[in-house]
């Protein structure tokens, strides 16, 4: 009989990889920035399954809105279109595609947990359309639009504890990680009170957050079919795509 496969062990070396990669570029002052994200980017695109584009950029909407510069955006990779990218390897995104966002920080502490909601905010912010499609020949009406899941991102944290105090103020984040102490989870019921607060140990804090990020994926599916129409009536002044039924 072969011997069984340790997973926890096999998630625990990709937690060691990437808490020994940003607690080198945290101590390198000069570089931290931007290869931070890049360290998430890369742990994110290593195992999210392929309907899942992770990358770094700016979210708008139909009507020319714009977000704050997100750090990490998981957005759809089968459905809907790419826009725009530039040459440092920054997108914009349409809101419509993207299914989380994620701010990266050295720590999760107030002052960081406050910035991180309003860079979330502005995108949830953002308008977004819902589409119908056709399905082995038959029209499926549009799908309600998916709750786009904001989460922080830190090599170090506060007490859990007082996370937990903070979330009541700051609800435009669902989830996150800081490697050397806790990964966390907030419910909340349909008015945004908080209903339940879970958090790991410091030694499952990725191996939690792995589970955490795929399983809250899960629960959303597929998002929401994008309009594109509404995208070409603000941009095209020649000619209308015509809106039927569908």
């Amino acid at each position: 009989m072969n011997e069984k496969m340790n997973i926890k062990t096999l998630l625990k070396t990709k937690q060691a990889i990437l808490e020994s990669k940003l607690s080198i570029l945290i101590d390198h002052p000069v570089t931290k920035g931007d290869q931070c994200e890049s360290a998430w980017i890369d742990y994110f695109r290593s195992f999210l399954p392929n309907k899942y584009a992770v990358d770094k950029g700016f979210v708008f909407d139909a009507e020319g809105n714009v977000s704050e510069q997100i750090d990490i955006i998981i957005y759809d990779a089968l459905y809907t279109p790419l826009i725009f990218g530039t040459d440092s390897g920054e997108k914009f995104i349409t809101a419509e595609s993207v299914y989380a966002v994620f701010d990266s920080k050295p720590k999760i502490q107030k002052s960081t947990i406050e910035y991180t909601n309003l860079k979330i905010s502005s995108v949830s912010k953002l308008k977004r359309s819902s589409r119908g499609m056709i399905n082995a020949g038959q029209i499926v009406a549009p799908r309600a639009l998916t709750h786009i899941i904001g989460g922080i991102l830190a090599v170090d944290s506060i007490d859990s504890k007082n996370i937990k105090k903070y979330m009541d103020d700051y609800l435009y984040i669902d989830i996150g990680c800081a490697i050397k102490s806790t990964s966390f989870i907030v419910s909340r019921d349909n008015k945004n009170k908080m209903i339940d607060f879970k958090f790991s140990s410091s030694d499952e804090s990725i191996l939690s957050f792995f589970y955490i990020i795929l399983d809250e994926l899960y629960k959303l599916g597929t998002v929401a079919g994008i309009d594109i129409r509404n995208y070409s009536d603000t941009t095209l002044s020649s000619m209308k795509i015509m809106k039927e039924d569908l």
